[in-house]
């Protein structure tokens, strides 16, 4: 792994079990781990102001501030891996949820540079370029999967676009 919580690491393709990392890659976003932190931060004040008698609305600011911490938990932290049998983005860190691509479903694999500004935003964004996991502007892994594009923004995502073109290559 680098410094900046990104990785690349690779297997070989001959020979490997189907279940077996032939890439991966992770990024995460720092400041949304201090986002989630202050949230989660403000939710604890609120229980406890609550937990001593405070008049006022304060369990009514401690239920949304903790779901917000755990919503920007869960998307500081992105996780690829690329095996036999196709792609699973990870989330947060305890890489749940997950999306997953069968190497069935998937037709083609790229990169693209993105910004923040063309997809909406920072987090997991909709957009008339597909679904984008965007946790740093830079490159992204494309995923084209049933007519549909999904970008991730890791590190060494031209050669984790290489290794699906190979795996699908072999199918």
């Amino acid at each position: 792994m680098n410094g900046n919580g990104s990785g690349d690491g690779t297997g070989t393709a001959g020979g490997a079990p189907e279940g077996a990392v032939l890439w991966a890659a992770r990024t995460a976003s720092p400041w949304m781990y201090a986002l989630a932190a202050i949230t989660a931060a403000v939710a604890l004040v609120a229980v406890a102001l609550a937990a001593t008698g405070t008049e006022g609305p304060v369990w009514g600011l401690a239920i949304p501030f903790a779901l917000a911490a755990v919503v920007t938990l869960g998307c500081a932290r992105v996780e690829v891996l690329v095996t036999g049998v196709g792609v699973k983005v990870a989330f947060g860190p305890l890489g749940r949820p997950a999306r997953r691509f069968r190497a069935a479903d998937i037709e083609s694999a790229h990169v693209e540079h993105r910004r923040p500004a063309q997809v909406g935003g920072w987090g997991y964004r909709l957009s008339g370029r597909g679904t984008t996991v965007m946790l740093r502007a830079g490159e992204c892994l494309v995923i084209r999967a049933k007519g549909r594009n999904f970008a991730v923004s890791v590190d060494g995502a031209e050669r984790g676009a290489a290794v699906v073109n190979g795996l699908l290559k072999r199918e």
